[in-house]
């Protein structure tokens, strides 16, 4: 495990459903020197996984590319690693102008634990203490879009095409 990586605790989740679903450790913050383990992670998803979760066709170069354009003292990475060391879940949330669009994605081997939703929920309690008045969600995964819905993001003007919106109230 990389030394740069440091905990985040999430409690958004119910108590039962944390002695469910436990994570393989404690929910970390990536830093630049992890970019070679988020990368490992993206470039194993395979060309579905890939689809799901940015929204399009991506290749390897393309993943490294998105990889080396986080911007890790502005945007917030988050995931939970195996025993190895290895990223199996992550969420990226890049944070710009009051806004926060996020991307999250959990190895295959690793779904169904609850780990997603971990992240999702996460992703959703930090926003606002980003001063972020709304999160995008750019993803057409089912999974994640059943957790959206549940948390109330919606599709402004009816586009499918169109990225998820929670608005987040002021004050």
């Amino acid at each position: 495990m990389s030394v740069v990586a440091s905990p985040v605790s999430p409690s958004s989740l119910a108590a039962d459903d944390r002695k469910r679903h436990r994570p393989p450790g404690p929910l970390l913050g990536f830093a630049p020197a992890d970019a070679e383990r988020i990368l490992a992670h993206l470039v194993a998803l395979d060309v579905d996984d890939r689809f799901l979760r940015f929204g399009y066709g991506i290749g390897d170069e393309g993943i490294a590319r998105y990889v080396a354009r986080i911007d890790f003292a502005r945007d917030h990475v988050h995931g939970l690693t195996d025993a190895g060391g290895r990223v199996v879940a992550l969420a990226h949330m890049a944070v710009r102008d009051g806004e926060v669009d996020f991307g999250l994605s959990v190895a295959p081997a690793w779904r169904r634990r609850g780990w997603g939703r971990t992240l999702f929920a996460h992703v959703v309690e930090l926003a606002p203490l980003l001063r972020a008045q709304r999160v995008l969600c750019h993803s057409i995964s089912p999974a994640v879009l059943h957790m959206a819905g549940a948390s109330g993001f919606r599709r402004v003007g009816g586009n499918p095409a169109a990225p998820l919106v929670l608005d987040i109230p002021v004050g």
